[in-house]
């Protein structure tokens, strides 16, 4: 399920209420794992970034094959490419230390540069919700 959405209008928790009681409901699921997915539609730059962008947020999960797709749902196939994965541990609220360290230390000091692909998460079973300080997630950043 996907939603247009901004940080300052930020639509991600309703999408998620409605998206978990579905999932049972899906076909052909591989694994546990959910998937927080944003898509720009500029190549995403840190700098640029303000609350007020309008992005493509989804929530999904992994499936063998696109068939019998609930109706409240959409499909999505991330196109294949180059990642950096980081591990975020803590609340939502930490998420944004996670994400300066990547932007403004990591990324500059690598040989890499953001690609323009979808940016997402994996929330596993070490993912413990958005309020734990215990709360595991990867964090899959496009690179080229």
């Amino acid at each position: 399920m996907s939603i247009d959405t901004s940080i300052a209008d930020y639509g991600a928790p309703g999408l998620w209420q409605r998206f978990m009681p579905q999932v049972k409901s899906i076909e052909n699921k591989v694994g546990r794992e959910k998937y927080s997915i944003q898509i720009y539609d500029n190549l995403f730059s840190y700098s640029d970034f303000h609350p007020k962008l309008i992005f493509k947020y989804w929530a999904a999960t992994e499936v063998k094959s696109f068939e019998s797709v609930p109706k409240e749902m959409e499909t999505l196939e991330l196109p294949g490419g180059k990642y950096a994965v980081f591990i975020h541990k803590g609340t939502m609220a930490d998420f944004q230390k996670t994400l300066n360290f990547i932007h403004l230390k990591w990324l500059p000091d690598s040989e890499f540069e953001l690609d323009h692909r979808p940016h997402f998460e994996v929330l596993d079973d070490r993912y413990l919700g958005p309020q734990n300080p215990e709360s595991l997630e990867e964090v899959w950043v496009p690179i080229k």
